[in-house]
């Protein structure tokens, strides 16, 4: 669920700070006069700004939302009806049941009024990744009605960069088309929102692209406004993508000359100067003033998500291996503890140190239970300050509650987290894909592992029963647990790594039944299932790492023992077994069936890279994203 989450977050909305004062301001632009122009007017412009900046660090998620509704409700009644407002109104209205309302919205609007090319727009942005079809049909209409309006094609250039509706023709022509009615239109608060430029590089038109950076180079060397400074980034990226790498240098020069009339601004107190200074330095070679810019912007203007220090840190402490020994995998991870904590004290809100809070006391064995405790109500209250418009993440929930049954702490708590969770993941099961994305082979995935979430808390469910001591309500949880297995086996299919990941599932719920079984005092019946659950792990990917604790195996031996079993029968079983799984390597690759499509991009370094190039060489991709 995260990573589709994220996916569809990258989509390119923004988010608003609650600190900022909203400037109440007079409408000046009519209505029927707002979609020939290319921006907002200066007065609501600056109104937006206040809506239209990063979460604090200072303030959660959920009241950070809040603030920004508030802002936006007292803009919308000032500018009722204003183009620029209801756009701002849709992108951070990204949920599904709330982006849904505003589809209802301006269907209805254009069914009254089919002829207005702003109504058109509105619906058919608000329609893109849900309904993408009805989205080109209705930017496409807003088009032949007004030729002229600039932002139907910037929204159909973005449409045609996706992935199931990619068409190189179509983005070339309409961003083409956005940027010779909008040639100076860059604004540092929407971002790549409204910033054709921004995608320019992705063009093959390689004249065009050198002639568009020359163009965007003059417009910028006759601004000086925080829009255009912010844009400078941008400026270098084509100039880099087009030039030769043995013209670099003659680049850096030129970025050298645009950072000293960027610092000559003195614009101390705006993100955005910093932000361009960093990449400028960056350009030039320059790692000490681009630190420099880097540590300032995070200590005047801090985000949520941003720790200061994060990168560096894991830079010098990378995760152990595997085959590492057990007392450099505990000094890792207790110094990771430690550094956690202190990093919570200034971004209270960033919720990648809680995950890794969790991570590291999961690997750590002699953390004080109340400490353990302390830890996972510090990170619950974090993410109801940041949840989802529908609630805390199933994921974080269950991660919580699988620390609890593996510390074998507050099982009430685990059974209370497990049930949450469960209520979490069937609203996110019910979530619809953003269909500029998803094809069959990504959807028949996603609802693969959609499903194990759900199977992993019915796990910590029965668990926590078991815990209790409250056999007949684990019994009833584990045969709706049995019931989900084979759904989920028959979404496995014959794709290796669900049929795996499907047998670590199998095997948990062998597991549970045989704890059930020895509840109910049937130890025969018991072995057996502990047997089951050993074997079919044994084809799955979920065997434990060397040195780590193996509760299944543990608890099967001392049954094995109870029964007269000897440790040469046991070894002769089950031990060979499992020490040669051990002993090969937990990452393995899997050959990949589809070939990879042809693709152009640039480095940093603004080197162009094609598939050719990589014929014959050992290549390491690295994904990535943010939010």
């Amino acid at each position: 669920m995260r990573s589709e989450r994220f996916l569809f977050l990258l989509r390119g909305f923004v988010v608003a700070a609650a600190s900022a004062t909203l400037l109440i301001v007079s409408p000046q632009v009519g209505s029927a006069q707002q979609f020939k122009a290319c921006g907002p007017p200066p007065d609501l412009k600056r109104a937006l700004d206040t809506v239209l900046r990063n979460q604090p660090a200072d303030q959660g998620a959920v009241a950070f939302r809040a603030a920004q509704t508030a802002k936006l409700e007292e803009l919308s009644r000032h500018f009722p009806d204003n183009f620029y407002v209801e756009r701002v109104v849709i992108d951070l209205n990204w949920f599904w049941t709330d982006r849904q309302k505003l589809i209802e919205k301006y269907k209805e609007l254009v069914d009254r009024d089919p002829g207005d090319p702003r109504l058109l727009y509105l619906y058919g942005y608000a329609s893109w990744g849900r309904n993408t079809p009805e989205a080109i049909k209705a930017l496409d209409s807003a088009l032949e009605k007004a030729p002229k309006f600039p932002w139907p094609h910037l929204a159909l250039a973005d449409i045609y960069a996706q992935h199931n509706f990619a068409d190189k023709e179509k983005f070339a022509s309409h961003l083409k088309a956005f940027l010779s009615l909008c040639p100076e239109s860059f604004d540092s608060s929407w971002d790549d929102l409204t910033d054709g430029y921004r995608r320019v590089a992705r063009l093959e038109d390689k004249e065009y692209v050198r002639q568009t950076a020359a163009n965007l180079r003059g417009i910028l060397s006759n601004r000086d406004d925080l829009d255009a400074v912010a844009d400078y980034p941008t400026l270098w990226a084509l100039e880099f993508k087009i030039r030769p790498s043995n013209e670099y240098d003659i680049l850096r020069k030129q970025v050298g000359e645009d950072l000293n009339r960027i610092r000559a601004l003195n614009l101390q107190d705006k993100r955005e100067w910093y932000a361009a200074l960093e990449e400028g330095y960056k350009r030039e070679n320059d790692q000490k003033q681009a630190d420099w810019a880097k540590n300032e912007r995070q200590r005047l203007f801090p985000a949520a998500w941003e720790v200061p220090g994060l990168e560096q840190w894991r830079k010098d402490h990378p995760e152990p291996k595997p085959g590492d020994s057990a007392d450099k995998k505990t000094e890792f991870y207790s110094e990771k503890l430690r550094q956690n904590h202190e990093w919570m004290k200034v971004r209270p809100n960033a919720m990648s140190l809680y995950w890794g809070q969790l991570d590291a006391l999961g690997h750590l064995d002699d953390v004080p239970a109340a400490e353990v405790e302390t830890d996972v109500e510090a990170a619950l209250k974090a993410a109801e300050a940041n949840a989802e418009p529908f609630g805390v993440d199933s994921d974080f929930l269950f991660m919580v509650a699988g620390l609890l049954s593996k510390k074998k702490l507050e099982p009430k708590r685990q059974l209370e987290l497990a049930k949450n969770g469960l209520e979490q993941w069937a609203i996110e099961s019910k979530l619809p894909d953003w269909d500029t994305w998803m094809d069959a082979k990504q959807a028949a995935n996603q609802k693969f592992y959609r499903a194990t979430n759900g199977d992993e808390g019915l796990a910590l469910e029965a668990d926590a029963y078991l815990e209790l001591h409250q056999p007949d309500k684990a019994r009833l949880t584990l045969e709706h647990f049995n019931e989900r297995l084979q759904e989920l086996n028959s979404l496995a299919g014959d794709d290796e790594g669900r049929k795996k990941e499907y047998a670590s599932h199998e095997s948990e719920y062998r597991y549970l039944m045989a704890r059930l079984s020895e509840a109910d005092n049937h130890p025969q019946d018991a072995m057996a299932l502990y047997v089951d659950a050993l074997l079919t792990r044994l084809s799955s990917d979920a065997m434990p790492k060397a040195g780590e604790k193996d509760e299944l195996a543990d608890n099967a031996r001392k049954l094995w023992d109870k029964l007269g079993g000897t440790s040469a029968g046991w070894d002769l079983w089950y031990g060979k077994r499992a020490a040669a799984e051990l002993a090969k390597s937990h990452l393995t690759w899997e050959a990949a069936n589809d070939p990879l499509p042809g693709f152009e991009v640039a480095d940093l370094e603004g080197k162009t890279w094609k598939l050719s190039d990589l014929g014959g060489k050992v290549v390491l991709l690295n994904f990535w994203a943010t939010w």
